[in-house]
């Protein structure tokens, strides 16, 4: 049990037996953090629960009442330095909170995204997931977590899982298009913010608010259970001082897959190479994903200071995670990340500007990768801050904007059997500023952002040192009362990664002997894009027009010829000019809105195109369509939504196509109170068909598909 007091609803924290086994009950073990601190933080949570059900008894709950219509408009804090809704933006975003990032949870933030609207995700199996948006990633999608670097080392590979549990967020917000301007040239291909309110920054409205959730996996026999809680430890009308604890455990089994693990094309070239050599033929995993089980912890603490001219908190958290490679060598990754955050932010006038704010993050970060026999193979260590300044002017309806910094340094060093790049310190260091001009119904985004890079390998080679300039500019006008249209014309640079430049040596995450190019250029892109948005009436939504294209674009290129030492095919970075385009399309449609009852029906789809001189770039997620129906009445809530991939035939060269599929889910939502407090539980169906599903997206697509059909539930309560 996580809390063993008889006065916490029953349903939350009664497990069934041998969930939680003996000395295992939320350990500390792979933490690194003292036996009294994660204690402290169980204790506080069910305490919290206790006050707040004392404080919540005999009020009316609210769980009769059918949940708001999901809309496609919210407020966001990502794609510009003020909170804005998703309709006066000029770029086009994604808002995940609520019921709709319940619903959508998965175990990996790549996999939790990978429905949107032009994302997808590297999918290398269920411990590793990276998101796409608009078929770019690695090092052009920056992440997140509250607004600062996640500091780990997900952009320099697929099988390297990202350091955020999705568990814990509380809102995602996702930036489609280029966010170089405020957050890097890392930012080209957009920007996701995972959102866990860690450091409080509004004054508390209860004493003690907080959630508790139990949830059920079928597709991997999984478990997860934990929360968090905010606590007012002083409160006034004007001041308060916060606490927030967290804390969750994810445990997976290897996933239910439809058949075999590798596909019918892998095996057959397997079992010809088989014969061809007199050996018996190969075995393959079957109805299980091999190598695909995980365990995952975490734990924070924050402390904040609050008032209404502002806050400034710390909090400091921990991330542990151990997961399988879905591949022939069978290679575990043993994960650990300890993150200090500090941020603050300053509302009332500093002479000519209106507030300030300050963001700091620092993450000590390493996972190594275990052979079968739990020696370690190799071992990634990265140890970074970032810290970023800003000084706002003006307000809402005025001419407004922001002047800010931002200094990063990552040290980070790859040792073992697949050590492809030599230990490199990177520091960069960057000044930006955003206008926001309105002008009658029509609102003016512009801005600039210089940036500079030093890359030094501590391996005796030459250090590089790139500046790159980048500018925005956009407008949003509002027209037909209803009606929204939104456009950007966006021009960035980005320097080479120490990977791009240095790299040289076999990674079998990849399965290639990835070679580098110190001699790399400057990557320049000019994005344009296009949005016309509905936000009210019979029919709500967004339809997004991209087009980028790439001067210079850095990527890897297979060359056909082996490394004989590895036996890995030779991948070599190379440069090319080369073009993006699509179309977004999200609607709702609000086919009855009453007192007790809502029935909407979603429909969208998009696709991507990509080429370089010679051809299609390779791993171009396909174009998808999607349709779904939401009901709701009274405590009651649940869909059912179909999604149609299609098959991916442009190919890059020495890539092979990838059939289509159709993937089916539902869900089922019911609202009670327990103990006085607001519940609720729920199922999620998904693959309902048991197709199988490889997503042409990810390197493992001939060996690691997608779960088979699979049933997931789950119980929350709010206090």
């Amino acid at each position: 049990m996580i809390c063993r007091s008889a006065r916490v609803p029953r349903l939350v924290f009664r497990l069934p037996r041998g969930v939680l086994p003996p000395g295992r009950m939320l350990s500390t073990r792979y933490f690194g953090m003292s036996s009294f601190y994660f204690r402290f933080s169980l204790l506080s949570l069910c305490v919290a629960g206790l006050v707040r059900g004392h404080e919540t008894a005999g009020q009316p709950p609210g769980a009769n009442a059918p949940e708001p219509p999901v809309k496609l408009e919210h407020f966001v804090v990502t794609a510009s330095p003020f909170k804005r809704d998703q309709a006066e933006l000029m770029q086009a975003t994604t808002a995940l909170v609520g019921s709709a990032l319940d619903l959508k949870r998965q175990l990996t933030l790549g996999d939790t995204l990978a429905a949107e609207p032009g994302m997808s995700a590297t999918s290398f199996g269920p411990g590793a997931s990276r998101p796409l948006i608009r078929g770019l990633g690695g090092d052009r999608i920056r992440l997140l977590e509250n607004g600062v670097g996640t500091g780990d080392a997900s952009s320099a590979s697929p099988d390297h899982a990202v350091s955020v549990e999705p568990f814990l967020a509380e809102r995602i917000e996702v930036v489609r298009g280029p966010a170089s301007l405020l957050y890097g040239s890392a930012a080209v291909g957009g920007v996701v913010n995972v959102i866990t309110h860690r450091i409080e920054s509004q004054l508390p409205e209860r004493r003690v608010a907080g959630e508790l959730e139990l949830g059920y996996d079928g597709a991997s026999d999984g478990w997860s259970r934990g929360g968090f809680a905010d606590m007012a430890l002083l409160r006034g009308a004007d001041q308060a001082l916060v606490l927030h604890l967290d804390g969750a455990r994810r445990e997976a089994g290897e996933l239910r897959i439809p058949g075999f693990a590798e596909s019918d094309r892998r095996r057959a070239g397997h079992a010809a190479e088989a014969i061809a050599a007199g050996e018996p033929a190969p075995t393959w995993g079957r109805d299980r994903l091999p190598n695909s089980a995980l365990r995952a912890d975490s734990a924070a603490a924050g402390l904040s200071w609050i008032t209404r001219e502002g806050f400034f908190g710390a909090s400091y958290s921990g991330f542990d995670t151990l997961y399988g490679i879905p591949t022939e060598e069978r290679t575990r990754v043993d994960l650990r990340q300890r993150r200090l955050d500090v941020q603050g932010e300053l509302r009332r006038e500093l002479g000519v500007f209106s507030g300030a704010r300050v963001k700091f993050g620092q993450g000590d970060y390493r996972h190594r990768e275990l052979e079968p026999d739990g020696a370690v193979g190799t071992e990634f260590r990265n140890h970074s801050y970032e810290a970023r300044g800003e000084l706002l002017h003006g307000s809402a309806g005025h001419a407004s904007g922001v002047l800010g910094a931002q200094a990063t340094r990552s040290d980070a060093a790859v040792a073992g059997a697949e050590a492809f790049m030599p230990p490199t310190l990177v520091r960069g260091a960057a000044v930006f500023a955003f206008e926001e001009v309105p002008a009658g119904a029509t609102t003016w985004q512009y801005g600039a952002r210089w940036e500079r890079q030093r890359v030094a390998p501590k391996t005796g080679l030459a250090a590089r040192v790139d500046a790159t300039w980048s500018g925005a500019l956009g407008l949003v006008r509002k027209f037909g009362g209803d009606y929204t249209a939104a456009f950007s014309l966006t021009r960035t640079e980005r320097a080479p990664n120490a990977l791009e430049l240095f790299a040289n040596g076999p990674h079998a995450g990849t399965h290639a002997f990835e070679v580098g190019d110190p001699a790399l250029g400057r990557e320049r892109s000019l994005g344009a894009e296009l949005s016309l948005r509905r936000r009210t009436g019979l029919v709500t939504g967004e339809l997004t027009l991209f087009a980028n294209r790439f001067s210079g674009y850095i990527y890897e290129q297979p060359s056909g010829v082996t490394e004989p030492e590895s036996g890995l095919e030779i991948f070599r970075t190379e440069q090319r000019d080369a073009r993006f385009y699509g179309a977004e399309l999200e609607t709702l449609w609000h086919l009855h809105s009453g007192a007790r009852h809502r029935l909407d029906l979603r429909l969208a789809g998009d696709f991507t195109r990509a080429r370089e001189t010679a051809g299609a770039l390779p791993r171009i997620p396909p174009a998808r369509t999607t349709a779904g129906l939401d009901w709701a009445v009274g405590a009651w809530s649940a869909g059912v939504e179909w999604q149609h991939a299609f098959a991916q035939r442009r190919i890059a060269v020495h890539e092979t196509p990838t059939a289509g599929y159709e993937l089916v889910g539902a869900h089922a939502t019911y609202r009670f109170t327990l103990g006085g407090l607001a519940s609720e539980a729920f199922v999620r169906a998904s693959n309902l068909l048991d197709r199988e599903i490889r997503q042409h997206a990810s390197f493992l697509k001939d060996e690691a598909p997608l779960a088979g059909r699979a049933v997931a539930l789950g119980l929350r309560t709010r206090f």
